[in-house]
């Protein structure tokens, strides 16, 4: 939905909230109005039932304080959770004032144009080292800068700070994917999509999606994208978030973040001694630098001499790795429940069940224990409309991500590009589907229809499916390496081989490698897998007796590594992979299932790549056996 909302038009978004947080930030330091509405009586004021709010054991009178760090931590966080959690990223990554100020550099045409190597250490370990950020920002706001304007507004400037020179430094939304402490947050509420979230998988070709960098040239928007990080959550949010699901940084992420939640607004009380400390007097502890040596808990009306330095990260780490070794424990159960189960659902799927319950948790505790008592100066019909909202979002959104799974992602996208694919082909269809549109189809007729188009049935579905890898390529949504997994069911079904596979794959890159020059981020999105000859019986193309040869998996496969092309070379020329006598031949009868591709054309082909000098390895395919 968001995703086509001019950029013209979100950039005056942008502008305005920008705008807006840089007048919040200028309050926190100067700020002769907003204390008028604290004052006793009035809307903002803060109240208690004693007429002071108690801490450690004294009633401390209530006094009108300014409004900026409430403003911040109290309405305008709590509304960013809301948006992704119901509008999904691509709302929020349009319009955050953070990405927005890490791209001035690029407006001025001063960004560096380097990348995160993603096989370096901060490529590989982005997320723990977000989650690190984000624990050390939760320790410092309790510590120094919950209700302290001025250290509140030097955090804040250097935050902005840090995301300028970021992306000053580096290319694309570095910021956002590698540094930004909110990531690990946004995350865990906005995949794999928000409640009202746009479907990237299922957009038109050439569109540009979601949250996708872009910019306006001549009047046209266009996509900016640099590839700064592949499985981009600006690209396919969904997409990205099977591609890393099973990643172990995840699982710490989704189950320690419920323990953070948790610990953050615990301490509270742990810290006062009473739960109204929040919603009472919390925003008059203006000088938190002189609190840090004092008792940071005080517990059935004793002071424990802790100092509070010490104290808070103690509790923020107790409870989150209390929540991350539950959520382990839970899973393992779970999953050996769904083991022994009679019709077991995908680990993938489970997987996502779990994290969206987890989500489920962390929003709804997020909203009772940090907003809803911080809600007291509005009405009290207001108050139970907020909670039910709350409950009733959350639930839709639980009920959206529970039906989710990979496969039904892949059939999703893959009948989507097949339908696209299809209304590009010569082919009357109104007389093949006696009255329906390609549109009316559902994903499995349209495999049907693919394998069964008549005359030319093989010709059309190399054609399709080069058409497919084209168009994943152009949009950035697919590496080489990772196209053969990324499509094995589609290719499957349209009884393409893994080697007509590498041969389109091959002809594609020959004739169009403006399609590749993205892949220049990491040796690894270079390096596509190719079938080891000892695994496919003798011939390219033809299926070995062993099940496990079509697997794509590193140790069936050989690796065949391509550089970055440069535009003054001259490619080798790879022979059509549309059916003719030197190369696609129909399947035998002892193999009805297989497509094969003529090994003698394929040995002259690689003889014609096979590098006259060994050492060059910028421009050529290397054969795996050479």
């Amino acid at each position: 939905m968001f995703a086509k909302i001019p950029e013209q038009s979100m950039r005056l978004i942008r502008w305005g909230f920008t705008l807006g947080w840089g007048l919040l930030i200028l309050s926190l330091f100067y700020d002769p109005v907003s204390s008028h509405l604290t004052q006793p009586g009035q809307q903002f004021a803060a109240s208690s039932a004693e007429g002071c709010f108690q801490f450690q054991g004294e009633c401390l009178p209530l006094a009108a304080y300014p409004m900026g760090a409430r403003i911040f931590w109290g309405m305008v966080l709590p509304l960013t959770i809301m948006i992704l959690f119901v509008l999904g990223h691509e709302a929020w990554r349009r319009i955050c004032p953070l990405s927005f100020l890490s791209q001035i550099p690029r407006a001025l045409e001063w960004q560096r144009k380097r990348v995160i190597d993603e096989q370096s250490w901060l490529g590989q370990n982005a997320l723990s080292f977000q989650f690190v950020l984000l624990f050390i920002g939760l320790n410092i706001r309790l510590l120094l800068v919950n209700s302290d304007r001025v250290l509140l507004g030097i955090f804040l400037l250097l935050t902005i700070l840090a995301a300028i020179t970021v992306g000053f430094l580096y290319d694309g939304k570095t910021w956002c994917q590698y540094f930004c402490p909110m990531a690990p947050v946004q995350i865990v509420y906005s995949e794999p999509g928000g409640l009202l979230g746009s479907h990237a998988h299922t957009a038109p070709p050439k569109t540009i999606t979601q949250s996708m960098c872009r910019t306006i040239d001549r009047g046209r928007e266009k996509s900016a994208c640099v590839a700064c990080t592949m499985s981009c959550i600006d690209i396919d949010a969904e997409a990205a978030y099977w591609d890393n699901i099973k990643q172990p940084e995840r699982r710490m992420l989704y189950y320690a973040y419920v323990g953070l939640i948790i610990g953050f607004y615990l301490y509270f009380w742990l810290y006062s001694g009473n739960w109204n400390f929040l919603s009472a007097g919390v925003w008059n502890e203006t000088n938190q630098l002189a609190t840090l040596l004092r008792p940071g808990f005080y517990l059935n009306g004793v002071a424990i001499p802790i100092p509070k330095l010490l104290a808070v990260p103690f509790t923020l780490t107790a409870c989150s790795g209390a929540t991350y070794a539950i959520g382990l424990w839970a899973e393992k159960q779970i999953k050996r429940r769904n083991r022994r189960a009679h019709s077991p659902i995908s680990p993938e799927q489970l997987q996502s069940r779990l994290f969206a319950v987890t989500t489920f948790i962390c929003f709804n505790l997020l909203f009772f224990m940090g907003v809803r008592p911080t809600l007291g100066y509005l009405p009290l019909f207001l108050q139970q409309l907020l909670s039910w909202f709350a409950v009733v979002v959350s639930s839709l959104w639980l009920v959206k991500t529970w039906h989710r799974s990979l496969q039904r992602y892949h059939r999703e996208r893959d009948a989507n590009l097949l339908r696209q694919q299809l209304s590009r082909l010569e082919v009357d269809f109104s007389q093949l589907l006696e009255g329906r549109a390609l549109h009316d189809l559902k994903p499995d007729e349209l495999y049907a229809l693919a394998k069964v188009l008549p005359s030319y049935s093989q010709d059309y579905r190399l054609q399709v499916y080069r058409g497919v890898l084209r168009e994943a390529l152009e949009q950035k949504s697919m590496t080489p390496a990772k196209s053969l997994s990324m499509f094995e069911s589609l290719r499957q079904k349209l009884e393409i081989s893994e080697a007509v596979h590498w041969q389109i794959l091959e002809k594609l890159q020959a004739e169009e490698p403006l399609l590749f020059e993205f892949l220049h981020s990491s040796d690894s999105a270079t390096t596509v897998y190719r079938p080891s000859a000892n695994r496919l019986d003798g011939r390219l193309g033809r299926r070995s007796t062993d099940h496990s040869a079509n697997r794509s998996t590193p140790s069936t496969l050989e690796p065949t590594i391509h550089r970055p092309f440069r535009q003054d070379v001259d490619l080798p020329k790879l022979d059509s992979f549309t059916r003719s006598p030197s190369s696609v031949n129909q399947a035998e009868p002892s193999d009805p299932d297989a497509t094969r591709v003529d090994s003698a054309s394929l040995n002259h082909r690689d003889q014609q790549n096979k590098p006259s000098d060994t050492s060059d390895q910028t421009t050529r395919w290397r054969d795996p056996n050479s």
